[in-house]
């Protein structure tokens, strides 16, 4: 059922995924094909997946945008001449795209399945407590 404890860790999980997820107003597009796809707990999807809202925004896509730069340009070394800049498509800035979107791309991975542990500790202990009857 969506309130299992694996099924409320892995809403949980993918909706950080999603949250790191480095395309700006995706973010509920893939929410709902998510939990469509994946039959996961809506309202538990939801509320990690909103952990990138209007107020976290700016310091969720710079992460994704430092990180992302480091890992392709100075842990791999690449700096191909196929590189997707803002200066190329909008005629200013001089921010690799690539590098964004590998860098959202594997925090959401990495931060998804960091959470996973704590998370399923976590929702164990409620679904106990409420099979118990201990959430009134």
């Amino acid at each position: 059922s969506g309130w299992s404890v694996d099924k409320l860790t892995q809403s949980f999980c993918v909706g950080i995924c999603i949250a790191f997820f480095p395309i700006p107003g995706s973010h509920t597009v893939v929410m709902l094909a998510s939990k469509w796809l994946f039959r996961l707990n809506f309202p538990v999807l939801f509320f990690s997946t909103s952990f990138n809202n209007p107020w976290t925004m700016i310091p969720f896509f710079s992460l994704d945008y430092v990180f992302g730069h480091w890992f392709v340009h100075e842990f791999l070394g690449w700096n191909p001449g196929w590189v997707i800049s803002l200066e190329k498509i909008f005629g200013s800035g001089h921010i690799c795209l690539w590098s964004f979107f590998i860098g959202g791309n594997i925090l959401g991975i990495f931060f998804a399945l960091i959470c996973y542990p704590f998370v399923y500790f976590m929702f164990k202990k409620f679904v106990t407590r409420f099979q118990l009857g201990e959430m009134k």
